[in-house]
């Protein structure tokens, strides 16, 4: 049966089609007989000029109450949509909840509401509200101003009628509802709901209409213009006690004497007209009357006036009927009250019970209501997939956090590893471990990097006793042969052999005959590829897109580690080879000075002189590089002998005596820091000499250089020369010879 033919079936239309219908019904049933009875009565001039008195003043009132509540309506909603009052009525509503994160709200408190209802929703001249409430969600006041008051109240409003309507039209997907109660005198509330940023409810504007503006002044008649003697008021129900009555205290008396009408009862039915009616059984007062309902709101307009014309033999015709048809009404609400009831509540709290227990757990409670056509059955049925939606994604996602927890945790346990480890032999015999021991599906691990030349990728760590076979044997493969190692190492991109039955570049081992699928990635460094990672499964496609990308990421540290563990390896290589230049270039530089001061040992002593001969201190502390201690001597001293030691290189040694009551460890690092600083003072020294003396030398040559040059005569240039050399060498005997020349001559010069 298709959609279009289902709309013709009760069970199938919108719950609203379905109490539109049922009360429309109902009214129907109500206003038929009493329209055709009410014809059968004499009507006259009179009464049809009072029914059209009443019907024009009462036309008016309803549109200017209407008006002056869809007014009020529309002021609280622009309150309510000014970006500034809506950040400060959250900033009240959620500035004490803790959410977790910043929300970047004000700090407010109810006295802040004070200034700012009294000069937008309070204006005393021409606000239709007497008060403002801040509602929370669960119905606690968290702020409360009234026009004439600044008292600031909390109190609990969560079983207030204005509570329950914004909780009511909440459930029908409205944000706005309207609400009256009795409180003495009739009170009328508009709520608005507050919302987050999301759309969801967090509180309600509450606003308390005055009377005085929205009622009284709208349902006045002036006296001159009121040649019936007509009143006005708004009322609700009659058959409940919870009735609301409003009029102008002028008007209230008469009004409560007048509520129970034929008028009120059409008007609270829906129903706008004009009637002639009797108040009550037995009462001889007659009424006409205008009724209207007030649209939006659950009241009814009333203006009637009593009759002038005594309808005498209409009186119990009109008291019968008016009782069958009162009779009706009840039976007919009565009936559209179990109808709703039936319709509505059983299937809800069978949905209730089903949401309960899927909250704790329970996804196999039955709910029966999924066969229904209207919207209880829509809803049962997004239920129930919504459920079994939930069951598989809360499965789906224990699956999926377990795997990603343990590669999370395994990719942190090697890259903790890695980043710590400086051996790189150690680093990556660990790294295969931990990669088998990581993930169960892996049964096989191993590294290869590539040599020197680039030529081969030699098998550096692998796991088992297959692994130890291979790595006895120099298992290596060439760099782009036809095997999984050689194709990554010399493309750079991860290959993966799901099935080694079938693939193209899988080489098999016979150490490692239960593999059937194997993935290998590069180790890559930059552009440089330095080897491969290579894992292996029992198991047929063994490797998920998840699984490669966390070996992809393994790799990349695993290649960073290694290049760091080679250059700390080279650095640390490096750093012996410098100091080791060093110690020897110190050593030679000393060796050289001296050798220039003809002396195999510079001494200088200061302080008393002892019997005790501390050489043997000074020679362990030569040989061995570290402070020599003696033992305690008669004078209770500490004989020590410190190294003087430059660059890695011990240049000799300094004594000394410590009184034993001063003896400890700082006395032991003072006297290191003093040779230390000695070293650097001596070493300090020797360079400055060497360079005067280098400088002398300069000095010498220039001013030998300078003299000669003043000489024209050769024999002149060679007494000066021979003369010069032998003041500045201090030479007793100087000869300078001259080459026989061509011609057989020769000469000489010779000085002393």
């Amino acid at each position: 049966m298709n959609t279009r033919a289902n709309r013709f079936f009760l069970s199938s239309w919108p719950i609203w089609v379905k109490l539109l219908v049922g009360f429309s019904v109902a009214l129907a049933l109500l206003s038929l007989p009493a329209f055709v009875w009410m014809r059968s009565g004499v009507e006259d001039v009179a009464v049809q000029n009072a029914r059209t008195f009443l019907s024009g003043i009462g036309t008016e009132q309803k549109q200017a109450i209407e008006s002056a509540l869809t007014n009020a309506r529309s002021e609280m909603r622009a309150f309510l949509n000014n970006p500034e009052n809506e950040r400060i009525l959250v900033g009240l509503l959620l500035g004490t909840r803790n959410t977790g994160v910043s929300l970047n709200l004000p700090q407010v408190d109810a006295a802040d509401m004070v200034p700012l209802f009294r000069q937008t929703l309070l204006n005393l001249t021409t606000s239709p509200f007497e008060s403002i409430r801040v509602l929370d969600r669960s119905g606690q006041v968290l702020a409360q101003v009234s026009a004439n008051s600044t008292a600031i109240s909390s109190a609990d409003e969560s079983n207030s009628p204005a509570y329950r309507a914004a909780t009511a039209a909440l459930l029908q997907g409205q944000t706005q509802s309207l609400a009256v109660s009795s409180r003495g005198v009739g009170v009328i509330e508009m709520t608005l709901v507050v919302q987050w940023r999301d759309g969801t409810p967090i509180g309600f504007l509450v606003a308390r209409l005055s009377n005085a503006r929205i009622v009284f002044n709208n349902v006045r008649i002036p006296a001159n213009d009121n040649p019936f003697g007509a009143f006005s008021f708004l009322t609700t129900a009659v058959t409940t006690t919870t009735s609301v009555l409003i009029a102008p205290n002028a008007d209230l008396q008469r009004a409560n004497e007048t509520d129970e009408s034929v008028a009120v009862d059409r008007g609270l039915a829906g129903q706008t007209g004009t009637e002639l009616y009797l108040l009550r059984e037995g009462d001889q007062t007659e009424y006409i009357g205008y009724y209207a309902p007030i649209l939006g709101t659950p009241f009814t307009l009333i203006v009637q006036t009593p009759s002038e014309n005594a309808y005498s033999y209409t009186l119990g015709y009109f008291s019968v009927r008016g009782f069958v048809v009162a009779v009706g009404v009840v039976t007919l609400i009565a009936v559209l009250v179990l109808l709703f009831n039936g319709m509505i509540v059983p299937p809800i709290n069978r949905l209730r019970r089903a949401t309960q227990a899927l909250r704790d757990g329970d996804f196999d409670l039955p709910v029966t209501d999924t066969a229904r056509g209207d919207e209880i059955g829509a809803l049962a049925t997004s239920f129930v997939t919504m459920r079994d939606q939930v069951r598989g994604l809360i499965a789906d996602l224990e699956q999926r956090v377990e795997s990603r927890s343990r590669d999370i945790a395994a990719t942190q346990e090697i890259s903790r590893f890695a980043a710590t480890q400086r051996d790189l032999q150690l680093l990556l015999d660990r790294v295969v471990s931990l990669i088998i021991e990581s993930f169960p599906n892996i049964y096989h691990a191993q590294i290869f990097l590539n040599d020197g030349e680039n030529q081969w990728a030699v098998l550096r760590a692998s796991t088992g006793e297959p692994g130890r076979q291979l790595l006895s044997r120099g298992h290596r493969l060439a760099v782009g042969s036809v095997s999984v190692i050689g194709q990554v190492t010399q493309q750079g991109r991860l290959v993966v052999a799901r099935d080694t039955a079938v693939s193209q570049v899988h080489r098999r081992n016979e150490f490692l005959p239960d593999t059937r699928a194997e993935l290998a990635i590069p180790l890559r460094v930059g552009d440089q590829i330095i080897g491969a990672l290579d894992v292996q499964s029992k198991q047929r496609d063994a490797f998920a897109e998840d699984q490669v990308s966390v070996l992809t990421t393994m790799a990349d540290q695993i290649a960073v580690a290694i290049q760091n563990a080679r250059l700390y390896e080279d650095s640390i290589r490096r750093v012996a080879e410098i100091e080791d230049i060093n110690r020897q270039a110190t050593l030679r530089a000393w060796q050289d000075y001296m050798r220039d001061q003809r002396a195999t040992a510079l001494v200088q002593e200061a302080g008393t002189g002892t019997s005790l001969d501390m050489s043997p201190l000074r020679q362990q502390a030569l040989l061995t590089g570290e402070v020599a201690m003696g033992r305690v001597t008669e004078r209770s001293t500490v004989p020590i002998a410190v190294p003087i030691k430059l660059r890695g290189q011990t240049l000799g040694s300094v004594e000394w005596e410590i009184p034993v009551t001063n003896f400890g460890e700082d006395r032991l690092e003072l006297a290191k820091a003093l040779a230390d600083r000695l070293a650097l003072s001596l070493d300090n020294a020797r360079l400055f000499q060497e360079s005067t003396r280098a400088t002398e030398r300069e000095r010498l040559v220039n001013n030998i250089a300078a003299k000669l040059t003043a000489q024209n005569n050769i024999n002149d240039i060679l007494q000066t020369a021979v003369r010069e050399v032998g003041q500045a060498l201090r030479a007793p005997q100087v000869s300078i010879n001259l080459r026989r020349s061509a011609n057989g001559s020769h000469e000489n010069g010779n000085g002393s």
